[in-house]
Protein backbone atom coordinates (compact mmCIF):
# COMPACT_ATOMS: atom_id res chain seq x y z
CA UNK A 1 0.00 0.00 0.00
CA UNK A 2 1.12 3.38 -0.85
CA UNK A 3 2.54 4.89 2.71
CA UNK A 4 2.79 8.07 1.23
CA UNK A 5 -1.35 8.33 0.61
CA UNK A 6 -1.97 7.04 4.38
CA UNK A 7 0.44 9.48 5.74
CA UNK A 8 -1.93 11.99 4.15
CA UNK A 9 -5.08 10.76 5.20
CA UNK A 10 -3.65 10.91 8.95
CA UNK A 11 -2.43 14.88 8.27
CA UNK A 12 -6.10 15.67 7.31
CA UNK A 13 -7.79 13.64 10.30
CA UNK A 14 -5.09 15.01 12.73
CA UNK A 15 -5.90 18.81 11.11
CA UNK A 16 -9.95 18.22 11.27
CA UNK A 17 -9.31 17.56 14.90
CA UNK A 18 -8.25 20.32 15.46
CA UNK A 19 -10.48 22.53 13.18
CA UNK A 20 -13.31 20.62 16.04
CA UNK A 21 -11.20 22.27 18.54
CA UNK A 22 -11.49 25.75 17.28
CA UNK A 23 -14.74 25.23 16.17
CA UNK A 24 -15.71 24.22 19.60
CA UNK A 25 -14.33 27.27 20.85
CA UNK A 26 -15.76 29.67 18.39
CA UNK A 27 -19.30 28.05 19.16
CA UNK A 28 -18.83 28.37 22.96
CA UNK A 29 -17.70 32.40 22.03
CA UNK A 30 -20.47 33.01 20.13
CA UNK A 31 -22.63 31.61 22.65
CA UNK A 32 -25.47 31.38 20.18
CA UNK A 33 -29.11 29.70 21.26
CA UNK A 34 -29.30 25.99 20.40
CA UNK A 35 -25.23 25.99 19.89
CA UNK A 36 -23.40 22.98 21.28
CA UNK A 37 -19.71 23.51 21.26
CA UNK A 38 -18.97 19.89 23.18
CA UNK A 39 -20.39 18.60 19.99
CA UNK A 40 -17.52 19.64 18.15
CA UNK A 41 -15.48 18.67 21.15
CA UNK A 42 -16.80 14.98 20.80
CA UNK A 43 -15.65 15.07 16.71
CA UNK A 44 -12.31 16.62 17.56
CA UNK A 45 -11.84 13.35 20.29
CA UNK A 46 -12.98 11.04 17.52
CA UNK A 47 -11.05 12.51 14.55
CA UNK A 48 -7.51 11.96 17.03
CA UNK A 49 -8.90 8.79 17.69
CA UNK A 50 -8.75 8.13 13.88
CA UNK A 51 -5.35 9.98 13.60
CA UNK A 52 -4.02 7.31 16.13
CA UNK A 53 -5.58 4.39 14.75
CA UNK A 54 -3.93 5.43 11.43
CA UNK A 55 -0.46 6.25 13.16
CA UNK A 56 -0.42 2.94 14.79
CA UNK A 57 -0.95 0.81 11.44
CA UNK A 58 -4.25 -0.34 11.76
CA UNK A 59 -4.67 1.41 8.19
CA UNK A 60 -8.10 -0.01 7.49
CA UNK A 61 -9.88 0.59 10.53
CA UNK A 62 -8.51 4.29 10.68
CA UNK A 63 -9.03 5.04 6.74
CA UNK A 64 -12.71 3.34 7.33
CA UNK A 65 -13.47 5.85 10.75
CA UNK A 66 -11.89 8.82 9.36
CA UNK A 67 -13.79 8.27 5.95
CA UNK A 68 -16.66 8.22 7.71
CA UNK A 69 -16.31 11.19 9.77
CA UNK A 70 -15.43 13.21 6.63
CA UNK A 71 -18.59 12.06 5.12
CA UNK A 72 -21.24 13.26 7.65
CA UNK A 73 -19.09 16.65 7.88
CA UNK A 74 -19.54 17.56 4.29
CA UNK A 75 -23.09 16.17 4.06
CA UNK A 76 -24.04 18.03 7.25
CA UNK A 77 -22.03 21.29 5.92
CA UNK A 78 -25.13 23.20 4.63
CA UNK A 79 -26.98 22.83 7.67
CA UNK A 80 -24.59 24.17 9.59
CA UNK A 81 -25.57 27.78 11.14
CA UNK A 82 -23.00 30.73 9.23
CA UNK A 83 -23.62 33.87 10.99
CA UNK A 84 -20.86 36.25 9.51
CA UNK A 85 -17.91 35.70 6.79
CA UNK A 86 -16.07 34.45 9.31
CA UNK A 87 -18.10 31.46 9.96
CA UNK A 88 -18.75 31.09 6.27
CA UNK A 89 -15.08 30.80 5.87
CA UNK A 90 -14.13 28.80 8.61
CA UNK A 91 -16.58 26.18 7.58
CA UNK A 92 -15.99 26.44 3.70
CA UNK A 93 -12.24 25.59 4.55
CA UNK A 94 -13.39 23.38 7.12
CA UNK A 95 -15.81 21.22 4.41
CA UNK A 96 -13.41 21.52 2.01
CA UNK A 97 -10.79 19.86 4.31
CA UNK A 98 -13.18 17.26 4.94
CA UNK A 99 -13.55 16.52 1.13
CA UNK A 100 -10.24 16.19 0.34
CA UNK A 101 -9.80 13.77 3.75
CA UNK A 102 -13.09 11.68 2.00
CA UNK A 103 -11.18 11.15 -0.88
CA UNK A 104 -8.18 10.07 0.68
CA UNK A 105 -9.58 7.53 2.49
CA UNK A 106 -11.39 6.27 -0.80
CA UNK A 107 -7.98 6.27 -2.66
CA UNK A 108 -6.34 4.39 0.42
CA UNK A 109 -8.75 1.84 0.88
CA UNK A 110 -8.97 1.27 -3.40
CA UNK A 111 -5.04 0.96 -2.84
CA UNK A 112 -5.58 -1.63 0.04
CA UNK A 113 -8.36 -3.53 -2.05
CA UNK A 114 -6.10 -4.07 -5.40
CA UNK A 115 -3.22 -4.82 -3.17
CA UNK A 116 -5.21 -7.64 -1.68
CA UNK A 117 -6.52 -8.33 -5.47
CA UNK A 118 -2.86 -8.61 -6.84
CA UNK A 119 -1.85 -10.58 -4.07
Amino acid sequence: MNSRKLAILTTLAAILALGEFGSAIMIWQENYPGSLPWGAVVFAVFFLAATWLLRRGRATAGTVFAGLLCLLEVVEFPSWAKHNALDWTYQTTFALVALAGLIAAITVLADRIRHRAAA
